[in-house]
């Protein structure tokens, strides 16, 4: 089973969208990759890293294993309108890890950031390795205040989240109210801060008894873990935080879409128990 970890930035994320990008390569280079990023400067993996400032110009590409992180860093201070680093494993058909930030999707200012590892990558049953996914995603976040977030099993890198895929709503249109309705809910979800004080805060989500884990970030929001693995988010785990999270959910009775037929969700409207 793959693992997609995926973060909404929009203007109210802590020192611009730059550093937010920056903040979610860092932590993912030096958390989740960092195995393989050694292994690079041994000739046993290959990294492919670019941005690009905007559409009509051309890329730019760093060389990680020389160059440091420095160069990259910089760019992505910037707010580039793309930016992708790509791991490969020698005679790999495709990558084993992929590291994006977009925003022609969710349209500036906003932008997603986003890791998507697959089955070699992702542990889903080891409590340790899901933990330190968790811590990854706090330190990527702390400094941050995203709009949005969430760390699903076996997902396309796609901006649209669970709701939107279920309820048929635009993602532009989800990302522009992510402070006003909860994008999406999954193993692990990130809250904004306006809707988590709304929910109570850290104490109430902490006693609704729908998560394993409630960790408050220091710039704003809160990383919701629902269970200790991914791989024990089962369908009542889902449903403890579909009710727990229901008064800040959209509206709309959701309708089953067998283009996605992998989309996990709960079949009521948030408005039956909101």
């Amino acid at each position: 089973m793959s693992l997609l970890a995926s973060v909404t930035l929009d203007p109210g994320t802590q020192g611009g969208t730059g550093a937010g990008i920056a903040s979610w390569f860092e932590a993912v280079l030096a958390g989740p990759l960092a195995e393989v990023m050694d292994r690079e400067r041994s000739g046993g993996a290959t990294s492919l890293a670019v941005t690009r400032m905007e559409e009509s110009e051309e890329s730019k590409e760093f060389f990680l294993p020389s160059d440091g992180w420095g160069p990259m860093r910089q760019e992505l201070m910037r707010d580039p309108e793309t930016a992708n680093v790509v791991l490969l494993l020698p005679d790999s058909e495709r990558p084993i890890a992929h590291v994006r930030s977009s925003s022609i999707r969710v349209r500036r200012p906003n932008v997603e950031v986003q890791l998507l590892l697959d089955e070699q990558m992702a542990r889903l049953d080891d409590g340790e390795y899901c933990e330190s996914l968790v811590d990854f995603l706090v330190s990527a976040l702390n400094s941050v205040n995203p709009a949005f977030g969430h760390v699903s099993a076996d997902q396309p890198m796609t901006e649209k989240t669970n709701l939107d895929v279920v309820l048929g709503r635009k993602v532009r249109k989800s990302v522009a109210e992510a402070r006003q309705f909860l994008r999406g809910y999954s193993w692990v979800t990130v809250c904004p801060v306006e809707l988590a004080e709304r929910l109570g805060g850290v104490s109430s989500l902490e006693s609704s008894g729908a998560f394993c884990s409630v960790i408050p970030l220091a710039a704003g929001g809160v990383v919701l873990q629902a269970t200790e693995t991914i791989f024990e988010y089962s369908d009542e785990a889902m449903r403890r935080v579909f009710s727990a999270l229901a008064p800040v959910l959209p509206p709309g009775f959701p309708a089953f879409d067998p283009a996605n037929p992998d989309v996990r969700f709960v079949p009521k409207d948030a408005r039956q128990l909101g």
